[in-house]
C-alpha cells in the first residue's frame, strides 16, 4: 500500500491510503503467475524470458495506470498481451528485411513466450470465436434474409452472449461487422 502525506489549511498533516487494485482478480491473478514465472527465469538466468515477463509487466502496469477505473479485466489483458504479439510480428518482419537475424530470433522466442500466457487467459480464441459468429449471423439471415447490421446488434443479449462465449462484447461486436461485410459483398 502506497502512503501519501498531505497538509490541509489548517497545517495538520492528513494520511492518505492508496490501495492497489484489490477488487482486479483477474489481474492480481495474470501478476502472480508473471511474477513466479519471474522468479524462476532470474534464477535459470534466462535474459530473454526475464525481459519478455518484465515487458509483460509493465504493460499491464501502463494499462491499468491509463483505465478510468484503475482495474482491467482478463480481455483487456488478452488485448495487451494481442498488441504486444501484433509488435513482435512487425518488428520480425522489419529485422527479417534487414537481415538481422539474430533479432528476429529474439523477437520469435518473445513471441512465443507472450502467445504461451495468451493461451492462459479463458478467452475464447479467434477461430471459435469466428465459427460462432458466423452460425449466429447464419441463423439470423434465415430468419430474416434482408436483416441489417443494427438489427443483428439489437436482437443480441449483450449481457448474457459475451460471458456465454468467454468475449468481450468489442470482440463480437468487430467480428460481426467483419463476417456481415464479408457475407454482404459475397451477396452482390
Amino acid at each position: 500500500m502506497l502512503r501519501r502525506t498531505l497538509l490541509n489549511p489548517t497545517n495538520k498533516s492528513i494520511l492518505i491510503r492508496f490501495s492497489s487494485t484489490s477488487s482486479n482478480e483477474a489481474y492480481n491473478g495474470v501478476l502472480t503467475t508473471l511474477k513466479k514465472d519471474l522468479k524462476a527465469a532470474l534464477v535459470n538466468k534466462d535474459e530473454i524470458k526475464k525481459n519478455t515477463i518484465r515487458n509483460m509487466m509493465a504493460a499491464l502496469k501502463n494499462k491499468i495506470i491509463d483505465s478510468k477505473t484503475h482495474t482491467i479485466d482478463t480481455f483487456e489483458i488478452y488485448t495487451t498481451y494481442e498488441k504486444m504479439i501484433n509488435q513482435r510480428k512487425e518488428s520480425i518482419v522489419e529485422y527479417t528485411s534487414n537481415k538481422r537475424d539474430d533479432l528476429v530470433k529474439k523477437e520469435q522466442k518473445e513471441l512465443e513466450i507472450i502467445k504461451e500466457y495468451q493461451k492462459l487467459l479463458p478467452v475464447i480464441s479467434k477461430d471459435e470465436l469466428h465459427s460462432k459468429v458466423k452460425n449466429l449471423l447464419e441463423s439470423l439471415k434465415k430468419e430474416d434474409s434482408n436483416i441489417q447490421l443494427k438489427d443483428i446488434f439489437n436482437r443480441i443479449d449483450w449481457k448474457v452472449l459475451p460471458l456465454e462465449w468467454n468475449a468481450s462484447p468489442n470482440m463480437v461486436k468487430s467480428n460481426i461487422v467483419e463476417q456481415f461485410k464479408e457475407m454482404s459483398n459475397k451477396t452482390k
